[in-house]
């Protein structure tokens, strides 16, 4: 009998949506819980950390920690390399995906305006730029069409998302990438996948 699934997170995309994408990339249902509020801290003692997004499996077995979420899953759903070095490429996409969000979610936070003028003069200079010349790099290396192996992976989806907050966040939109038309070209390609393109047109609208 195959596994049930429920991603509980706040009703955002943050840090919940990677998992949410893997999903929608390998066809598979899951319980999309949105908390808030009360909600939210009724569940908070019961997860695993305090913390979300949290996968519940079968109704029994949670897991926290998106990168830890977002492996499990795509072992599960072949959406992983094809052997351990690739894997391993996977995991690399994906921690730097997570370094760009974070640096991302400080800007966003910052309270001081001449520490937000000079945080977010460094991700529009420093920060994208090394990000998007990186995603070039392992496109020329791996074809063009996938970061890794030869068919879609966690790695694609986690690029993806990151791609889809900046695009997405009306600061900023597709013109952070107008000088990299193969990440342009990338993140059309993996928004029109026809899985996924189904979960993007009724997911709910946010920036982040």
């Amino acid at each position: 009998m195959p596994a049930k699934f429920k991603i509980s997170y706040f009703d955002i995309r943050g840090r919940g949506e990677l998992p949410r994408l893997v999903f929608a990339a390998a066809g598979k249902e899951f319980e999309d819980e949105r908390l808030g509020g009360d909600k939210w801290t009724a569940f908070k003692p019961k997860t695993p950390y305090g913390q979300m997004p949290v996968l519940t499996v079968d109704d029994k077995t949670m897991i926290n920690q998106t990168g830890a979420i977002a492996r499990y899953l795509a072992r599960e759903f072949g959406l992983y390399g094809s052997n351990n070095m690739e894997n391993t490429k996977c995991d690399i996409i994906i921690e730097t995906t997570f370094d760009v969000f974070n640096a991302m979610v400080k800007l966003h936070f910052e309270k001081d305006e001449a520490k937000k003028e000079e945080l977010g003069k460094k991700f529009s200079t420093e920060v994208l730029p090394q990000f998007f010349t990186y995603l070039c790099k392992l496109l020329k290396e791996n074809g063009g069409k996938f970061l890794v192996g030869s068919k879609l992976t966690v790695a694609d989806m986690a690029a993806f998302d990151m791609l889809d907050k900046l695009t997405c966040n009306p600061k900023m939109g597709e013109g952070v990438y107008k000088d990299f038309a193969e990440v342009k070209k990338f993140y059309e390609s993996v928004k029109t996948n026809a899985n996924v393109q189904k979960y993007l047109e009724k997911r709910p609208a946010a920036d982040m």
